[in-house]
């Protein structure tokens, strides 16, 4: 299937792909941090702001999800089959946490006689069991798991590795510093003080899972060691925009700036995710399948160009005008 198809039509669903992956990361990711961070608050009232704060935009972040395994699954479905037969279990995980998580939302509303307390634990234990099988998940591809043919037995815990519950730690942690600057900014009185406090405990312990994380990398895929060599400027440049923008974070909020930690926290993201993708390229399933591999036909491809060129400028309008029109921070009477 590689000659039929060319580098640019590929590269453009690369793109794509990577636009949707880092849209779920930013977006989802800041309220499943909120989730995380409400096991660690004790009173209900600020649990419940807490919960209030993204209940109007989760389920449209959560679209994201949906729209990236419908891409992956019609533009590069070989990789879609590998990877769902690999990461079976973080994945069957992940989504019954986000069911989980979603039924939370809905009951937590009705629910008088507690207050909603059963529902508000159980939202924040949706959120942490759905970023970690997210992280494990992670962590066991770019292990480079290994194929199986069709009559091989798949070992269903290959993605087991010290390495991704070193990236669950990881992605663990980045959600719930992107939540607490989402906080930050979205909150006020003792709940935004919370926050701030939680920013700087969590992003020191980040600083170290990611410097962890950067060394041991090239040991589990040699070729990204060949990658960074030969584009040494390149990636002391994004080396560089990581520290600058993670220390700009830092600075922002020490400086009692509300909005700004969030946005260079998304920035940091967004440097770390196109580091991974360069540094993977041209591997969809790092060390194991191509981009060229993995691709659908030439026809294939086209036609979901034309639906999609038309569906990602209205989500990302609609995204754009809903956090517009929902802008400004959530009080204790919601």
């Amino acid at each position: 299937m590689e000659h039929q198809v060319s580098d640019t039509l590929i590269n453009t669903w690369a793109a794509i792909l990577a636009l949707m992956l880092f849209m779920y990361a930013a977006l989802d990711g800041f309220d499943l941090g909120v989730g995380i961070l409400s096991l660690l608050e004790a009173d209900p009232q600020r649990k419940s702001v807490m919960m209030h704060s993204v209940g109007s935009v989760w389920d449209a972040n959560e679209t994201w999800l949906v729209l990236l395994g419908g891409t992956l699954f019609g533009a590069f479905p070989l990789a879609y089959a590998a990877a769902l037969q690999a990461l079976y279990l973080p994945v069957l995980l992940m989504l019954f946490a986000l069911i989980f998580r979603g039924v939370a939302f809905e009951f937590c509303l009705y629910s008088q006689k507690t207050k909603g307390t059963s529902w508000l634990f159980a939202f924040g234990a949706g959120s942490l069991f759905a970023a970690l099988a997210q992280g494990l998940a992670l962590g066991g591809l770019l292990s480079g798991l290994p194929l199986n043919g069709a009559d091989d037995r798949i070992d269903i815990f290959a993605w087991f590795t010290p390495f991704s519950l070193l990236t669950a730690a990881l992605l663990v942690t980045g959600y719930v510093v992107l939540g607490a600057t989402y906080l930050v900014c979205k909150t006020d009185g003792r709940l935004r003080e919370s926050a701030t406090n939680w920013v700087w405990r969590s992003a020191i312990l980040l600083g170290a899972l990611l410097a962890t994380f950067i060394f041991y990398s090239p040991m589990m895929t040699p070729y990204v060691t060949e990658r960074w060599t030969s584009n040494p400027v390149f990636f002391s440049l994004l080396a560089a925009t990581l520290i600058v923008s993670f220390s700009l974070m830092l600075w922002r909020l020490n400086k009692k700036s509300h909005s700004q930690p969030f946005f260079w926290c998304l920035c940091t993201l967004l440097t770390v995710l196109l580091g991974l993708v360069v540094s993977h390229y041209p591997y969809i399933l790092p060390g194991v399948m191509t981009l060229h591999a993995a691709a659908s036909s030439t026809k294939t491809l086209e036609f979901m160009l034309y639906a999609e060129g038309g569906l990602l400028p209205l989500m990302l309008i609609y995204n754009g005008y809903q956090y517009y029109a929902l802008r400004g921070p959530v009080g204790e009477n919601h």
